[in-house]
């Protein structure tokens, strides 16, 4: 047998060897970080605007676009939009400004962005009391946990991801910059 042609175990020892050294560049490369700006995450959820909403079907609520604020020290986005309530019954308007915050996660399974843990931060509606506002935000909070929490704000394409996973790569973490979100990449284990 010619010693230059490798046998059949040396060529599996051969592929063995190349495909757990290209598994392991994965890991020698590290973790990596992929950034997404405040205008990118303002564009996403401004599509969902102006979102319209019948609540307890007395009133028809429209939600104009949200203005963004990044919290970096908490991880979580603060956004405030205006509202605009109409009462079926009586048919009074009323004008005013929600503000929710959140953070966020990833969902690995359906390759989405989601809200997390949202929480009502204020309501403001003009000619309305105190008491009633109190009660506007109580419901408010029903509301957001129910309407918002794990609502998905953005779903990536399969193919948005492929290269990703082509190099041995997953998402494992958002964070909240100052700049915007900063989703970070480790290798799959």
């Amino acid at each position: 047998m010619n010693s230059l042609i490798p046998n059949r175990r040396s060529l599996f020892v051969i592929a063995a060897a190349l495909a757990m050294g290209l598994a392991g560049c994965a890991t020698l490369m590290g973790p990596r970080t992929v950034e997404i700006s405040r205008e990118q995450l303002l564009a996403k959820l401004s599509k969902q605007f102006p979102m319209r909403k019948t609540l307890a079907e007395v009133f028809e609520v429209e939600a104009q676009a949200p203005r963004l604020q990044l919290n970096p020290d908490t991880n979580r986005v603060a956004s405030e939009f205006d509202i605009k309530a109409t009462d079926r019954l009586f048919g009074r308007s009323y004008q005013g400004t929600v503000g929710v915050s959140f953070g966020m996660r990833y969902e690995a399974q359906d390759r989405t962005i989601r809200l997390n843990t949202v929480t009502i931060d204020k309501l403001a509606i003009a000619g309305l009391s105190e008491a009633t506002q109190r009660q506007w935000t109580k419901l408010g909070a029903m509301l957001a946990q129910d309407k918002l929490q794990d609502y998905p704000i953005h779903q990536f394409k399969p193919e948005d991801l492929r290269e990703v996973d082509r190099r041995g790569y997953q998402v494992e973490d958002i964070r909240v910059t100052a700049a915007g979100l900063s989703v970070k990449l480790v290798p799959k284990p």
